[in-house]
């Protein structure tokens, strides 16, 4: 009876560490992988999942069996048996958690280890968040874009801040994210793997544009990357205007609060662009267009559009941008 017994437990053993191992390697409830950390994350996700079906599967195996087992029959109107306890039985089911627990904080510990062990030269990307964009710096190479773009294959630094509240820098198939607070800078390592565009995400509630902080991060190949490296050095370059007007409203952010079709924005949190021309002489009795344009960068709370929430629009513009870009950006806003 009791070899009965064992080859049964060894059977069911088999059985429910087999369909764990089947739940780890079939079930694809991941993002794309696009960096190497991502591979780690998955490889440690897929263990969880496999050791997380075996214990959900003895619990409530363990439930059903004694709901039948141990059932009441008709007719039985007896107390059940008293039980004093069983010590052995409680040490094992203390001690099988203790180890399953320490094997996934060592496992863990590992995967961070690698994901975060730095490498030579790795390309510095400054990141700063604000109500409700996100911005990037490349130090190196003197640029700021809206839009992150990376060289596949090579590690990346980034260095991440913001500049209001607390947001959360998240790239889902990077399998990264990580705090952007006031005042404080925090690091963080990947390399992306895989060419491609990839969603950025606030994974913080930050106010009422929350939902609108998003961006891209672009995965080129070197020679592209260093292309669009020299492209963002153009319309300083070009001579154009419009141009310029253009890249510095994508560099400072405004597409992530206003609409602008000319410049392909669609932000719902601050006033709407268009026709801005038109109209920006009229909003403030005795003051023309230029100033009323000009003093609604440099002081936001100056004017605000009534149905607007006050103290959206960074304060600091004008510590910012350059007296040329200022002029430039006003400029284009007049003309649309």
């Amino acid at each position: 009876m009791n070899g009965r017994r064992i080859a049964t437990v060894v059977l069911v053993a088999a059985a429910l560490v087999g369909l764990g191992f089947l739940a780890a390697r079939s079930l694809d409830l991941m993002p794309e992988q696009a960096s190497t950390r991502a591979v780690l994350v998955d490889q440690l996700f897929r263990w969880l999942l496999g050791v997380a079906t075996v214990i959900f599967l003895i619990v409530q195996g363990g439930l059903l069996y004694a709901v039948i087992r141990f059932r009441r029959r008709p007719g039985d109107e007896s107390d059940g048996p008293p039980i004093h306890g069983n010590a052995r039985l409680e040490i094992v089911w203390t001690l099988i958690p203790a180890v399953i627990v320490a094997l996934i904080a060592f496992y863990s510990f590992r995967v961070l280890a690698a994901s975060e062990e730095p490498e030579d030269s790795p390309l510095v990307v400054e990141v700063s968040a604000r109500q409700f964009t996100w911005q990037f710096h490349y130090p190196e190479a003197g640029i700021t874009s809206a839009e992150l773009h990376l060289p596949v294959g090579r590690q990346v630094r980034f260095e991440i801040t913001s500049d209001d509240v607390i947001h959360s820098f998240w790239i889902p198939e990077f399998r990264v994210k990580r705090d952007a607070t006031p005042g404080q800078v925090a690091e963080l390592l990947v390399t992306p793997s895989q060419i491609g565009r990839f969603a950025i995400r606030c994974a913080e509630l930050c106010g009422p544009g929350h939902a609108t902080m998003t961006s891209e991060v672009v995965v080129d190949s070197p020679a592209d990357f260093a292309a669009w490296l020299a492209g963002q050095r153009a319309p300083a370059a070009s001579g154009d205007p419009a141009q310029a007007a253009r890249a510095s409203f994508d560099r400072y952010g405004c597409y992530g609060c206003h609409t602008l079709a000319d410049a392909q924005a669609s932000g719902s949190v601050g006033p709407v662009l268009d026709g801005i021309g038109q109209t920006a002489a009229t909003r403030v009795e005795g003051l023309q267009a230029q100033e009323y344009l000009r003093q609604s960068i440099l002081e936001p709370g100056a004017f605000v559009v009534p149905g607007y929430a006050d103290g959206l629009m960074p304060s600091n513009l004008g510590e910012r941008m350059t007296p040329e870009e200022i002029d430039t950006l006003v400029a284009y806003l007049l003309s649309q």
